[in-house]
């Protein structure tokens, strides 16, 4: 090693944590030791690229937010009134004449920490110190989603009705009969992504554990094993649900920021997120 690639290792190191580093290593060893093709260069491509993978991710998850947050207030208002969602009974509550155990458990962890959270934020947020302001304590549904976390939003959505459920669905283009589940579950896939990639999480070569329901047509996308199985595991596969909730001017612009990151960043193999070589003309 040079002093040059010396002084170059020792900064990259100085400024990026080597326990995390050490995780964009995994495709450049094999049993602890480092293949030949294995560089400083490469790992940084890797590392940065992996970075702005996860800001061009988060700027499309804050636009499925808005949009949900949105969608639901509306449904449920419409349904409900401004203040229905003071009323436990205005959820899926019941199941088969029986107290739902998961409805009462996510609403009384979503209200209770929206309370925290409203508390925390009446001297810095505007909509809040205005409603107190007025003398008006309870916030109006559509005010109050504006409290509420991606996670809050994906587990309120999970405890609607059937037919609140249902619009949402359908308004997102979810309109088979099973549409309101396979929403749900791409809910819960878009809030772990957005909690890896808020926090730093490493993407690249990372296998997720929560699989996405996809279509057959979205299916026929994604890589598949010697044997034939469908690879549904790795991020591109997320990639597509963000595409199937996001409005597709928005979504266009994700498509240009990954052949952006694809072009300044030649080191780095798509292959380890799961991007299959026609993936251009696929989003």
């Amino acid at each position: 090693m040079t002093d040059e690639q010396y002084d170059k290792a020792k900064d990259f190191l100085l400024n990026n944590n080597y326990y995390r580093v050490s995780g964009y290593t995994l495709t450049m060893r094999h049993n602890d030791t480092f293949t030949e093709n294995a560089s400083l260069d490469k790992l940084i491509q890797i590392y940065e690229a992996d970075k702005r993978m996860r800001q061009t991710i988060l700027s499309v998850i804050e636009v499925i937010e808005v949009r949900l947050k949105s969608m639901l207030a509306y449904y449920h208002c419409e349904k409900y009134g401004p203040t229905g969602y003071l009323d436990i009974n205005t959820f899926n509550c019941m199941d088969r004449n029986r107290i739902n155990i998961h409805t009462v458990d996510n609403y009384l962890y979503i209200t209770r920490k929206a309370a925290s959270q409203k508390n925390a934020m009446t001297d810095s947020e505007p909509f809040i110190k205005h409603h107190k302001e007025n003398k008006k304590d309870i916030l109006p549904f559509w005010v109050y989603v504006e409290i509420l976390t991606l996670s809050d939003i994906s587990k309120l959505y999970s405890i609607l009705d059937y037919v609140t459920q249902k619009k949402i669905a359908f308004q997102l283009g979810f309109r088979h009969s099973n549409g309101h589940e396979i929403l749900e579950n791409l809910l819960h896939c878009v809030t772990i992504l957005r909690n890896i990639s808020a926090h730093g999480g490493r993407l690249y070569n990372r296998l997720f554990t929560r699989k996405p329901r996809l279509s057959r047509r979205e299916k026929s996308f994604l890589l598949t094993t010697e044997d034939g199985h469908i690879i549904n595991d790795r991020l591109f596969s997320y990639i597509l649900v963000l595409k199937s909730l996001s409005p597709s001017n928005d979504f266009q612009l994700v498509r240009e920021h990954l052949i952006l990151i694809n072009e300044n960043y030649p080191l780095i193999d798509f292959f380890q997120y799961g991007f299959p070589e026609n993936w251009k003309e696929i989003l």
